[in-house]
Formats: structure tokens, sequence, C-alpha cells
């Protein structure tokens, strides 16, 4: 009887083991295939994103180009225009400043010594040689604009130079216009290069050297090559990142690369920025790996206390109801499966419609912005020429300058929700604010706006909240019809400042009411989508919440107090 006691102990022993050896390799199995879904999922998405981003940055740069040669074309037609007192290059070159504010603008003669210059220090480099800079060597060779790579200015601080040819009706060189410019500046209207501890942007020049990229508590990339001793310590010498490295700058097939930092794993992905079929700079996006799998891990938290719970009841169950653990395998395997399913389900759905605006967003950005501001500069220069216009011709230009504005906006929307934009918190007053927006948009004679008869001082990114209440303010004008009031109210609670917008229009229909900040909802035929979903976006990154209700129609934002 002992011995039978001890053979039924030891195969209940057994099959507890051999059970739970079974749950266990099923559940790290899931979690394994979870990880690598993920990890795929994510690849594409970025590598989406990643073209997107190319195709602004080139967007920009071809923009930057067409400004430089309307200021050649201009000089060449009034050479003796070229100074500060010009209203008219003051002008195109506060054009060039709001893509990037610029540190120089100079002029040089044909031997390449500096005739004239404008800078941020004011100070004077009348007589500086250029001649033996790469971009001058490279006009003179190929008689196109040339980017340079990334040098040290006089100040010691990092810029880029863009250097426009100047050249005579025989096709003769005659000396370069120039500007230089903070590429972190620049790059960062196209991505995050200030936050490590998310999906970051790094450029990186010709020569291999960082031009742009967050800083790193181990290493300031900025200014090194990527062969650089530091640089390779810091990557552990990984011989993936080297030949992705190097098929990315040879032009080759690069799609990704997954390194082991000093700062964890990360996954890269690069591609080209071309002007002109040249490549100027390399746009890589780089990802830590634990932001890829934090979402997932709460749902993984579950399942290993599920596991151990019922590695507990698996013993209970085997002595006393051997039946029950086929069931409750089979239950864990479900719950499991589910789970996988809707989490993966869900992340490919937004990588697909994110992936998709970005491509949009490029798209949108590359063929309108640069046919868009040759209109704008030739409407200008048009009304420039002729001083006498007639009340008619006067109103035809007023039409197209809202058309373009209209158009400028909706691009601009676009843009707003594609960028990842890093939210920089400062104290501002909700009047100035406001006055600020009311300033930018064009409020029609039948519309009355009634402002807050209080102020609150709020603790948010002024930029980012200013676009979201100049796109609520938008929608409500375009909302009320005749003899309409929208008003703009303030209050708070204990935890959050509120700001509420309210108009007398016809309301958002019940069943439009839950989709109105989804990506690309629109009920209108001039709209994009994408201004509600961006005001959400820029809501939820200060940790806040808006609403949308009828009767009346009202916007409600929440945004927290700084405690």
């Amino acid at each position: 009887m002992l011995k039978s006691i001890r053979i039924l102990d030891i195969l209940v022993i057994v099959a507890i083991v051999a059970s739970f050896s079974i749950i266990l390799y099923s559940y790290e199995e899931a979690e394994k295939n979870l990880k690598e879904i993920l990890l795929k999922n994510q690849i594409e998405l970025q590598y989406g994103t990643n073209k997107a981003i190319k195709m602004s940055i080139e967007s920009d740069l071809n923009l930057l180009i067409h400004e430089m040669h309307d200021i050649t074309q201009y000089y060449q037609t009034n050479p003796y225009l070229i100074n500060e007192q010009s209203k008219t290059i003051t002008r195109q070159i506060e054009e060039i400043n709001r893509i990037i504010p610029t540190k120089m603008f100079f002029e040089t003669d044909k031997e390449f010594k500096i005739i004239y210059n404008i800078n941020e220090n004011k100070n004077s480099l009348i007589g500086l040689d250029l001649s033996n800079q790469t971009y001058v060597q490279e006009i003179k060779q190929t008689m196109k604009p040339s980017f340079s790579s990334g040098t040290i200015d006089l100040n010691e601080s990092f810029q880029i130079t863009l250097a426009y040819p100047i050249i005579d009706k025989n096709n003769n060189l005659q000396g370069i216009m120039g500007i230089t410019f903070d590429p972190s500046q620049f790059f960062s209207r196209h991505g995050n290069i200030s936050d490590i501890n998310s999906d970051y942007l790094v450029i990186i020049d010709n020569d291999a050297r960082f031009i742009a990229a967050p800083e790193n508590p181990i290493i300031d990339v900025v200014g090194k090559k990527f062969y650089d001793d530091d640089v390779q310590q810091f990557l552990r010498h990984d011989p993936n990142t080297i030949r992705f490295f190097e098929d990315m700058m040879n032009g080759n097939a690069a799609k990704y690369s997954i390194t082991k930092t000093e700062l964890g794993e990360t996954i890269s992905t690069g591609i080209p920025v071309k002007v002109d079929e040249k490549t100027e700079y390399f746009a890589v996006i780089v990802t830590n790996t634990k932001s890829i799998y934090s979402d997932a891990e709460s749902a993984l938290q579950t399942n290993r206390l599920v596991l151990i719970s019922l590695a507990v009841a698996l013993v209970i169950g085997i002595i006393l109801f051997a039946f029950s653990r086929d069931k409750l395998s089979k239950k864990e395997a479900e719950i499991i499966q589910i789970k996988k399913d809707l989490e993966i389900t869900e992340y490919k759905s937004k990588s697909d419609k994110l992936a998709a605006i970005g491509e949009l967003a490029a798209r949108i950005a590359h063929d309108l912005r640069n046919p868009l501001s040759v209109i704008k500069v030739t409407s200008e220069i048009l009304q420039m020429q002729n001083k006498d216009l007639s009340e008619k011709e006067k109103e035809t230009f007023e039409k197209q300058k809202n058309a373009i504005d209209r158009m400028s906006h909706q691009i601009a929307e676009v843009l707003d929700f594609v960028r990842s934009k890093p939210v920089t918190k400062q104290p501002i007053e909700f009047s100035k604010m406001i006055t600020s927006v009311l300033s930018n948009i064009l409020v029609p004679k039948h519309v009355k706006i009634i402002k807050p008869d209080k102020d609150l001082i709020l603790k948010c990114d002024p930029a980012q909240i200013e676009v979201v209440i100049a796109n609520l303010l938008r929608n409500a004008i375009d909302a009320v019809e005749n003899d309409g009031i929208i008003s703009i109210k303030l209050s708070e609670d204990q935890n959050y400042h509120i700001i509420s917008i309210e108009d007398t229009g016809p309301g958002i229909p019940e069943e439009n009411l839950q989709k109105i900040f989804e990506p690309l909802f629109t009920t209108k035929q001039k709209g994009t989508g994408l201004g509600l979903a961006s005001c959400k976006n820029i809501v939820e990154q200060h940790d806040g919440t808006i609403i949308a209700e009828n009767n009346p129609t009202a916007f409600t934002i929440k945004l927290p107090k700084d405690n």
C-alpha cells in the first residue's frame, strides 16, 4: 500500500512538473512571437515614417534653393539694391527665416571674397576668402547650388551653408550668394532631435559626421564622425550597425539595424536625403526597443501572474481535480491568444494609418509647397510692379492671397499632425495666446467672438496650444453661417485649467460625434481630416483631454495645472 502511494506521489509530481513545463514553454513561445510581431510592425512603421521625413526635408531644402534663386535673380536685375535698406531683399530673407532662422546671409565677388554680409552677431566679414571651401569648388564645377557638410563657424558653433551661384547672361560665374543656418534648428522641424527617451531623429552628412542628434548622457555625437573611436565604443563596434551604415552611405538598400548600445537595444532605419538627384544628407530614425514592448508589458505581466496562479491551481487540481487541468490550460491558451490578437490588430491598424498619413503629408508638402511659394512670390512682384491697380484688380489679388493662405494652412495642418514635436512647457497668460491666435486668422464681419472676461496662467507649450485653439476657432467660424457667435470661456478646478469654445452653429451629427478626432475623418470638401486629430494629439501630449459636445456645440480642453 505504501509503495503504491509513493508511486502515485511520483506520478503526481511528474505530472505537475511536466504540465507546468509545457504551459511555461507555451507561454514563453507566445511572448516571443508577440515581441517578434511588434518588432516587425515597428520596423515597417518606422521605415514608412522615415520616407515621409526624408520627403519633407527634401521639400524644405528645395524651398530654400527656390528662395535663393529668387534673390539672385533679383540681384542680377537690380544689383544696386542688395543692401540692408532693400525691402525686397529683407522680405525674401524673412521668407527664408520662416523655413529656418539664418545665421548669416552673404554675397561674394568673382574671386569668392565676401563683399556683403548680414549676420546675427552683426560682425563684418567683408574680404573673407571662401575660395577654398568645398561648396565653392563644387559650384565652380557644376554651376549648381551646393549644400555644405557640417562645419564650425567663427563663433565655434555648428552650421550648414547653402551657396547659390551668380551666373551672368553669358553663363559666366560672377560669385555666389549664400546663407548659413543651425542644422539642429532646421532638422528639429522634421523630427525629434531633443528627447533620447523616445523615437528620435539623427542626421549625418556626406563626411559621415553627425550634424543633428539628441543630447546623450554618455556621448555627444554632434560634430563627431561615425568611425571615431568614442562613437564606435558607444556602438560596441557592432558589425551589423557598421554594415547598415556603409550600405546606407553607398546608396544601397539599408532598411534597418538592431544595435545594443550602452543605453540599451535600439532599432535604426536610415534613408538618403537628396536634392536634384544628389545625396546631401542621411536621415536616421532610432527607437529604443523598450518603448516598443512597453505597451504590451502590462498584458505580459498579467499573463505571468495568471501563470503563477495557474501553477498553484495545477498542483491542487492534479491531486484533487485531475479532470480540470485540460480545461484550465485551454482557457489560458485562449486568453493569451485573444490578448495577442487584439494587441497585434490594434498596433497594425495604427501603424497602417500613421504610415498612410506620413505618405500623404510628404506628397502634399512636396507637390504643393514649392508651386504655392512661386505663385505667392509672383503675385507680390506683380503688385509691386503695378502700383495703380483698379479696385477689381486689388480684389482679385486679395482673393488669390486668401486662397494661398488657405492652402498653406491645410499643408501646415497635415505636417503638424505628422511631425513629432517635443512639448516645451512654460507659463503664459491665456489672454496673450488668444490675442496672438486672433491676429493670424480671418474673422468674417458677421461673426462675433466673445473673449473671456477673466485670465489664467497656463503651463503649456504656447506654440502648440495656439495651433489647437486656432484650429477650433476656424472650425467654429465655418460652422456659424450668418450672425454667428463664438464664445471662449475659461474656468478651473483643483487639478485642471479648462478652456471651452462654444458656437451657435447647427451642431455635430450624433453619428459623427465619436469619430471627429480620428485621423482622415472629415465632413468638409476642403478639409484634410487631420485638424482635430492633431488637436487631440497635442492636448494628450500635455497630459490633458479634449471632448466635443452638442447643445450648444462646444469643444472643451482640460490642461493639467503645474502642481
